[in-house]
């Protein structure tokens, strides 16, 4: 990443006041937060390079306490904890295990609000004449809109959920080797040309979504073309897409099995987190990637002399977020102090913190935000603009940023793809126990 613009500097100085507060024993109140490792700015020396008052900013959830105080006079403690799957969290939390706020993705969101485990927002959360409603002040309109226009029975998530981060899935590849046209369809992941050089995940949902790509292509490629043509809307093209992607009868999931078969055949393996290093290291020239795994392989591999990019299928691609919810068991005064923490994260200085720390795209649309993009992904003082990007649809109208040619398929569409690709993203729901049997059976029939 570019150096960080002076007016950002000088907001996290000054937001950074009182830094090296981490709370005490003699808190009011102990907050337990959970989240996914190394998922948020944890200072240090892998955080900003900046001090302030001669003290190394700390992690923020460490700040947030001394914020609170400031702002409350109560005194807060945070018992900050992780966890590596939506699911280990899930069965610490049926198990008993006691937590505050957490930050799962969205398919377990929808899961634990539907089982009664999740506690809702406060409306007074959402409202912006609120000086500190930070996130309701800030959150990207586009994702907000998401949030706002899907449902839990009959609560949408926005009731259940406020977001953190948010992208996309597809394909991190070497251009050297692969050709553009075979980046068009999921089924590069059977192509035989590319035999022994492609990991896909190692998980039934995300697996599972691309080879449904692949079985329900003919039909999502004649709705996106009767979409271009103007004969179905956005939100009726968009609408059957995702529900084309969250197909779950017994004869998809059988011909699915079957693509999959053809998939494990011809990849160099399923992974979790080791494909990112794998293709950085040549050893495979195709990994499919969630977006910010996408954009940290191609910052790695760019530090190595080797030029990658990040394509989405033109079928579809999943839609994905992971976001604040508060637990069920919560009090009323720890909920408060819950949702002041999602709205300290939600500040636009310290979602810059989070992105640069990260990698991942936060929902959050501030100035600050837009700068910090414009900065790192814009030209080069003296340099002509090779492309004017549109991010308008995140940032607002007349947000672009002027950018080189090859951002249009690199690391800045990673993190904030076009507006045509918006249509044919899709979130993948959560499934019934029933169906998670089904599911989980056929992955085992592969994995066997």
């Amino acid at each position: 990443m570019k150096k960080i613009p002076s007016l950002i500097l000088a907001s996290l100085m000054l937001a950074g006041a009182g830094a090296s507060f981490v709370g005490c024993s003699s808190a009011d109140y102990t907050l337990t937060v959970y989240n996914w490792n190394e998922y948020i700015d944890e200072g240090g020396k892998d955080g900003y390079d900046y001090e302030v008052n001669g003290v190394k900013a700390d992690a923020l959830y460490k700040r947030f306490a001394a914020w609170y105080e400031e702002q409350t006079g109560v005194k807060v403690k945070i018992e900050y904890a992780i966890f590596e799957t939506n699911e280990e969290f899930y069965n610490k939390v049926t198990l008993g295990e006691q937590y505050d706020l957490a930050c799962p993705s969205d398919y377990m969101i929808m899961k634990m609000a539907a089982e009664g485990l999740l506690t809702t927002y406060d409306a007074s959360f959402y409202d912006t004449s609120i000086e500190t409603n930070y996130y309701a002040k800030n959150v990207s309109a586009y994702i907000d809109n998401v949030f706002r226009s899907n449902k839990i029975g009959n609560q949408t998530w926005a009731d259940y959920a406020a977001g953190y981060m948010w992208g996309t899935t597809g394909l991190i590849y070497n251009p050297e080797v692969v050709k553009e046209e075979d980046l068009t369809t999921w089924a590069i992941l059977s192509n035989s040309a590319y035999r022994n050089k492609i990991t896909t995940k190692d998980n039934v949902r995300d697996s599972y979504f691309a080879a449904l790509a692949i079985y329900h292509e003919e039909e999502l490629l004649s709705l996106k073309a009767r979409f271009e043509a103007g004969e179905i809307s956005y939100d009726d093209y968009n609408a059957r897409v995702t529900a084309l992607m969250n197909d779950t009868t017994d004869e998809t999931i059988s011909a699915v099995e079957k693509i999959l078969n053809d998939v494990a055949k011809n990849i160099y393996g399923f992974e979790t987190d080791s494909g990112k290093e794998d293709f950085i290291t040549g050893k495979i020239s195709i990994n499919f990637a969630w977006s910010g795994d996408a954009v940290y392989a191609m910052d790695v591999a760019e530090e190595d002399g080797m030029i990658t990019c990040y394509a989405i299928p033109e079928t579809a691609s999943n839609l994905w977020f992971d976001g604040w919810v508060m637990s069920k068991e919560i009090s009323p005064e720890k909920k408060v102090i819950a949702q002041a923490f999602v709205n300290f994260l939600s500040m636009p200085e310290n979602a810059v913190r989070n992105c640069y720390y990260v990698g991942y795209t936060p929902v959050i649309a501030g100035e600050e935000m837009f700068e910090y993009m414009l900065d790192t992904y814009g030209v080069e003082e003296g340099d002509a603009v090779e492309a004017e990007y549109d991010v308008s649809y995140f940032f607002g109208e007349g947000h672009t940023i002027g950018t080189y040619e090859d951002q249009l398929s690199r690391q800045l569409f990673a993190q904030y793809p076009t507006e045509d690709v918006l249509s044919r993203l899709a979130v993948m729901g959560y499934c019934d126990a029933e169906t998670n049997t089904r599911l989980n059976n056929m992955w085992t029939n592969i994995k066997g």
